[in-house]
């Protein structure tokens, strides 16, 4: 399955801490796992430089499905991929693969592009949707992810 999404993220050690009552993860976890991959943004040239010239995204949905669970001291690998890009909207998504290389969640997310000065959406500059259709291509040529994709834009 790593071999679908194109960024590798940092893997994580479940600790005690991270699981509920139920002995597993807690859910805030794996959302936490899948936003704290923040080199995958900085990847996609959203970078702090970028937010300078005053330019963000806001998360309009996100979508986790939960498949497998995690247990203490089992490793959480993230894994992320581009599935659609407009002139405003992203639409990316990621797995968190166990050891045993199976996927535990799934993650679907819809970012808009905003103009931070209005905080209104906005479209992306050229530049950075030329960037972002590329690496959308090099994504789509891992080839089909094998799970249906909840979300649209």
């Amino acid at each position: 399955m790593k071999e679908k999404f194109p960024y590798i993220g940092n893997d994580v050690t479940i600790t005690e801490e991270m699981c509920d009552l139920n002995g597993h993860m807690n859910v805030l976890y794996y959302a936490q796992i899948f936003e704290e991959e923040f080199p995958f943004y900085s990847s996609l040239g959203f970078t702090s430089d970028y937010f300078k010239e005053g330019y963000s995204f806001f998360t309009l949905e996100m979508n986790i499905r939960y498949l497998k669970e995690m247990k203490k001291g089992e490793i959480a690998s993230p894994c992320f991929r581009y599935f659609a890009v407009k002139p405003k909207l992203i639409h990316y998504g990621g797995v968190i693969l166990n050891e045993s290389n199976e996927v535990s969640a799934i993650t679907e997310n819809v970012l808009v592009h905003v103009d931070m000065s209005t905080r209104r959406s906005c479209e992306m500059k050229e530049e950075t949707l030329n960037h972002l259709n590329e690496m959308l291509e090099e994504h789509a040529a891992t080839g089909e992810i094998g799970f249906d994709l909840r979300l649209k834009i």
